[in-house]
């Protein structure tokens, strides 16, 4: 008879989710000659919440078992560039920029974690905040969900990019629209 983990499932769903987003061969490269089972999936999971964004850095506190996750990403510099140049060619404030407020949301929303407490997180993304831009997780001793936190990643990640290609059409669209206040009566007539 053969046992199934109880994880077994939950590993199946992870290992398909890192299929789907080409992160196979880190999976393969890392722990491909190892068998999985409960012990070595849990560290599967934690492992991959470092290979979404391009710069991940954990930080662990001993006195107040906390665990610092900050990620950093061109995708994400490039964004917060495109909407700050959003935000000065329409002369509005962080506040009113959608394509800030959706990102913002899609970031509340997948770093809602199932069953869980003991976690919080931040985004550094407005010219005001100080270094570089990023996102901030924070997790402590009671949080058991390593294993959704990949997931998350990968839909803010697809946000972030999704937002980027939307940005750069309407800039590429603005470019090319003259505005009527730049065109002569000479050019009116000919045009007519």
């Amino acid at each position: 008879m053969v046992e199934l983990y109880d994880e077994f499932f939950s590993m199946l769903r992870f290992s398909k989710s890192l299929y789907d987003n080409d992160m196979a061969e880190c999976l393969v490269n890392r722990f491909g000659g190892y068998p999985l089972d409960g012990d070595l999936y849990w560290e599967l999971a934690y492992e991959a919440i470092g290979w979404v964004f391009q710069d991940t850095h954990h930080y662990y506190n001993d006195r107040d078992e906390l665990e610092t996750w900050l990620f950093t990403d061109p995708v994400i510099d490039r964004f917060c560039q495109l909407c700050e140049e959003y935000e000065k060619r329409g002369g509005i404030g962080e506040g009113e920029n959608p394509y800030r407020k959706v990102l913002e949301e899609t970031i509340r929303e997948y770093f809602t974690f199932s069953y869980s407490y003991g976690y919080g997180y931040d985004w550094r993304l407005s010219k005001e905040d100080r270094g570089r831009k990023c996102l901030l997780l924070f997790t402590g001793c009671e949080f058991y969900n390593q294993d959704e936190i990949f997931d998350g990643l990968i839909e803010i990640k697809y946000s972030f990019e999704e937002t980027i290609k939307k940005l750069e059409q309407e800039f590429c669209q603005e470019t090319r629209i003259i505005p009527l206040s730049l065109v002569t009566a000479a050019q009116w007539k000919e045009a007519a």
